[in-house]
């Protein structure tokens, strides 16, 4: 068989080694968990410095146009036709072509396109998984008897079948509740007295105005610290409270 080059070994390689990426990143628009750019940059950086891998990108076609929210901003859609070739140290390499949207009230929907279009071609490339394979150690199988030799169910009176040795179901206690973290309780705090003091102010609308120009980090409430909470408040007291005055 003719010799391809290292890279086709490489990339088979690095699929044992990434591992999986959990989806441990929330949005807090629409509230469903995804895999972060950073998270990718993490699992895939040791590995490929460990093999020799490297990639190149370049933007094959970009499309921009202006779309407007029903909320009244104004975003830039920029969709990016983005082509990474991945090397291997004896010079041979393998493409991909993928395509990358993003959109961003200021400079940004570039950065975000290929932010996408980098994260789903590494995906699919090294087909990196949501989480972890099950360890075959992890489930331990006690007095299992092949079939044909197994006791017949007891008959009950209710005229189900319940197996002589089985205990009956017992129902979970309930999970404990999670303590909200000290940049949670700001925040709600810090809501109710902006909504208190602004009259007609939409807290959640100026969050996400704040996020989409980058002013604040995307970081959910459950799990925003207090001083991400308190830089959030300060920008909307200095935005949206010069309005109401």
């Amino acid at each position: 068989m003719e010799n391809k080059g290292m890279i086709y070994e490489l990339i088979g390689k690095a699929i044992g080694k990434i591992g999986a990426i959990g989806k441990e990143k929330k949005n807090a628009q629409q509230g469903f968990m995804y895999r972060g750019i950073d998270q990718v940059y993490n699992a895939l950086n040791p590995v490929m410095a460990e093999l020799g891998i490297f990639f190149c990108p370049e933007v094959l076609d970009q499309k921009r146009e202006e779309r407007t929210t029903k909320n009244g901003t104004v975003l830039t859609y920029t969709l990016l036709t983005m082509k990474y070739t991945a090397y291997a140290p004896d010079g041979s390499s393998v493409s991909m072509t993928v395509v990358g949207e993003g959109m961003d009230s200021g400079d940004k929907g570039s950065n975000k396109a290929m932010s996408v279009a980098m994260k789903y071609a590494m995906f699919q490339l090294f087909c990196i998984p949501t989480e972890e394979m099950k360890d075959p150690d992890a489930d331990v199988y006690t007095d299992v008897m092949p079939r044909s030799t197994r006791q017949p169910a007891a008959q009950v009176s209710t005229g189900s079948t319940v197996p002589p040795t089985q205990p009956a179901a017992q129902t979970p206690p309930p999970a404990p509740k999670k303590e909200m973290s000290e940049g949670a309780k700001f925040l709600v705090a810090a809501k109710a007295k902006l909504e208190k003091e602004i009259p007609g102010f939409d807290f959640g609308k100026a969050r996400a105005e704040l996020v989409a120009s980058g002013e604040v980090e995307n970081t959910p409430s459950a799990t925003i610290t207090l001083d991400q909470a308190a830089l959030l408040i300060s920008k909307m007291q200095d935005k949206y409270g010069k309005k109401a005055g």
